[in-house]
């Protein structure tokens, strides 16, 4: 009687945090179209299954090492670490000052001078979401690299085409997009999604120092540097770190499930803080793991499959199919996660910056879908439909659709440090602080944010390896302008007149 009485009483209590949390929504000028059946746990599960750093580092093995070697494997972490942290507090502080579905988004229109704030949301807007997409494309082909790479290792002597890599790539698309259609399943499925992946960098922690045969020593793993890049010494390790960064990028998720959980205010924060923390916890681990059984890095970057982490496996099972297939089905199955959390990400973008008839068709992005789906049904179509036609792109050229990828990390640090910048112009005291505020500190964690962003936007336009030919050449930048100057022409031609970007109100 006693257990049906606290039950009720919880129920009560999400009751009324759920009523008061939309009471809010309403006071920043929208309707709340939204239910609320996320937790914490849930969200912080969003935000761990899209950064995903332990599996991350296996898949972007060959970029770490081949510019750092296990020096920065190992210690180039603690740097992103930092990096992550102070993004984390710097979203974290706005999230729980205006807990918004749009989050940088509406935050760019609260914090940017009158007479900027329409263009600045709308610039904001578009480069998150892009980037969202742009993510998403980058983890559907990597998964089309793991299962191409499956095939490759029981039969080395195939030829793996673009177009098996395409197929792979569409479906994990089309299957996350079908999974994320069904608000009131989101929550579990992002759950189990989430104890899949942790039991995921338990099993390939544990297989790989049970299997290899040969240890290296800890000179190796915490002292040695390698670089395969052809670049001098300190530019591959300055490369080699944005490699590190990719499973700590895509921060901002959770901050645009707000309207989906109870008190985002206070959970929002928790959960942005809590993704960074868990990933860190794992990841280090895993680095340390994976260095120690290396047992010839020539041999794996000349290895038969193409994929360094694939054939860094086979030597660690030594020869053995069975054994590097099973963890790389693994992998997969992790980085599918990843897949269900993008997608609900981008939609819920998309469809914040339809809502205030910022995107084309706003009229059905708009559109919260009845039940059973209860989602933004079409902003979540319209954006996966995109990521269906980047992965075209993938076909005719290979170094293209990489431009694409690396330009998504970029339009997120650039999106973050817009409205860190109107946050400092305006005054962090002349703003309403959310229970998450830490004042000075914040405020070094912003101006951190900002000097990291143009690290990035720097050296994510290296090319990779020197010397550069027409094949190996990072033509990130051309793509970020191109698609700045796409969207600003979109703006000017059609938006203006029918954006109204986010109601004007005081909080």
């Amino acid at each position: 009687m006693e257990d049906d009485t606290v039950s009720v009483n919880n129920v009560e209590k999400y009751a009324e945090a759920a009523t008061v949390d939309d009471q809010e929504v309403e006071r920043m000028g929208y309707v709340a179209e939204l239910h609320r059946p996320f937790t914490l746990l849930s969200v912080l599960a969003i935000g761990y299954e899209i950064c995903s750093a332990p599996t991350a580092l296996v898949i972007s093995f060959s970029v770490i090492v081949g510019s750092g070697g296990p020096a920065m494997f190992i210690w180039g972490q603690w740097i992103i670490y930092l990096m992550a942290a102070c993004v984390a507090v710097s979203l974290s502080e706005l999230a729980s000052a205006y807990p918004n579905a749009g989050g940088q988004y509406y935050w760019a229109a609260m914090l940017a001078p009158k007479s900027y704030r329409k263009l600045a949301s709308f610039v904001v807007g578009y480069l998150s979401w892009a980037s969202a997409m742009f993510m998403l494309a980058s983890i559907c082909i990597s998964m089309g690299f793991l299962a191409t790479g499956m095939y490759a290792v029981r039969h080395p002597t195939a030829t793996i085409s673009p177009w098996n890599v395409f197929v792979v790539y569409q479906i994990c698309n089309i299957l996350g997009f079908a999974l994320s259609c069904w608000q009131k399943f989101l929550p579990r499925i992002s759950q189990f999604l989430f104890s899949t992946m942790i039991a995921a960098a338990a099993i390939i922690f544990v297989t790989v120092l049970a299997r290899a045969p040969v240890k290296q020593p800890a000179s190796f793993v915490f002292a040695s540097y390698t670089n395969y890049s052809g670049w001098n010494d300190g530019i591959a390790f300055l490369t080699g770190l944005l490699g590190v960064n990719w499973g700590f990028s895509c921060l901002d998720a959770v901050t645009h499930m707000a309207e989906e959980i109870p008190e985002p205010r206070k959970n929002v924060p928790k959960a942005l803080l809590g993704t960074v923390a868990l990933n860190a916890i794992l990841a280090w681990p895993m680095g340390i793991a994976l260095m120690f059984c290396v047992q010839d890095l020539e041999t794996v970057f000349a290895g038969a499959t193409g994929i360094p982490a694939i054939d860094l496996l086979t030597q660690i099972f030594e020869g053995d199919t069975a054994g590097p297939i099973g963890v790389v089905a693994v992998i997969f199955l992790s980085t599918f996660g990843a897949v269900f959390g993008i997608q609900a990400w981008q939609a819920r973008l998309c469809w914040s910056i339809a809502r205030d008839d910022g995107m084309p068709f706003s009229k059905y992005l708009k559109r919260i879908a009845p039940a059973p789906y209860e989602i933004p049904f079409w902003a979540h179509l319209f954006s996966c439909s995109i990521v269906a036609l980047l992965g075209c792109l993938y076909l005719g050229s290979s170094v293209a659709f990489n431009s694409f990828v690396g330009g998504g990390i970029l339009m997120q640090y650039t999106a973050y440090s817009i409205c860190i910048i109107f946050l400092l112009m305006k005054g962090r005291d002349k703003i309403p602080h959310g229970p998450f505020w830490l004042g000075k500190f914040g405020a070094v964690c912003n101006v951190v944010v900002l000097f990291w962003t143009v690290f990035t936007v720097v050296f994510y336009c290296f090319p990779p390896n020197y010397p550069v030919t027409l094949t190996t050449m990072n033509y990130v930048s051309v793509v970020l302008v191109g698609f700045v100057v796409i969207f600003i022409g979109y703006y000017i031609a059609f938006g203006r007149r029918a954006f109204t970007g986010p109601p004007e109100v005081e909080l």
